[in-house]
């Protein structure tokens, strides 16, 4: 009986010294991501967009139309106007950019990037297929056949979506298959519906999906960095 009882008593201890040392689960952050931390080995953020704040993405890019010069220290909505650095366009000859990072972020995470050799470039040409060195999509390569890949994208009096990378059209809409579109106005297909603009659309597996599904997602925050 005295063995019974000092097994029990010695299990109660146990059991109590375990709830005292682990406690209850550690609280998940919600932090936002900091862009010190989206800044480690050698990246800066040159620019950064913000979903459904009702302002161009592309001109933003273009000319900083609207855009603020003061860079944000997260990835949060305390900053509500794109950002851009200042005379990006004009002094980007003189950075001596190596490689391009264009990412996404959603809900504390990256959920998409391309890595793009970018010497020789200028401010436009560096987003193009042929200087592709990484992805988070498998199939988005080099040699990946496109029918849209550039900055300017695909723009006619029913959409506008910039900075498109879309490997087919197989009749309007219905056959549309790409990875990654910023949609800056209300358009036609399924992919252009939204409740704001502009909207940050990806391909939400490992490889480009057909737009008109709708199981793309979207992004809060699109944002380029440079390596000098």
């Amino acid at each position: 009986m005295f063995s019974v009882f000092s097994t029990a008593i010695a299990l109660l201890i146990v059991w109590i010294s375990y709830g005292v040392m682990a406690g209850p689960p550690p609280a998940q952050s919600t932090a936002p991501l900091l862009v010190a931390e989206l800044e480690i080995n050698g990246w800066n953020l040159v620019f950064r967009a913000t979903s459904g704040n009702g302002q161009n993405v592309y001109s933003a890019w273009m000319t900083g139309q609207n855009a603020s010069t003061t860079k944000p220290i997260d990835m949060s909505r305390t900053y509500s106007s794109h950002f851009r650095q200042d005379n990006l366009n004009a002094i980007w000859a003189n950075l001596n950019v190596i490689y391009v990072k264009f990412a996404l972020y959603s809900d504390k995470r990256e959920v998409g990037f391309v890595i793009f050799d970018a010497q020789g470039s200028d401010f436009n040409n560096w987003f193009a297929k042929g200087r592709v060195v990484d992805a988070s999509w498998s199939d988005l390569t080099k040699t990946t056949t496109y029918n849209f890949f550039s900055i300017v994208g695909d723009v006619i009096s029913t959409i506008e979506r910039r900075f498109r990378i879309n490997t087919l059209y197989h009749g309007f809409c219905l056959g549309d298959i790409g990875h990654v579109a910023v949609i800056e106005r209300e358009g036609s297909c399924n992919m252009d519906k939204h409740p704001r603009y502009p909207q940050f659309v990806y391909a939400d597996f490992n490889s480009a999906d057909m737009w008109q599904k709708q199981q793309f997602g979207r992004a809060n925050y699109m944002a380029i960095f440079v390596s000098h």
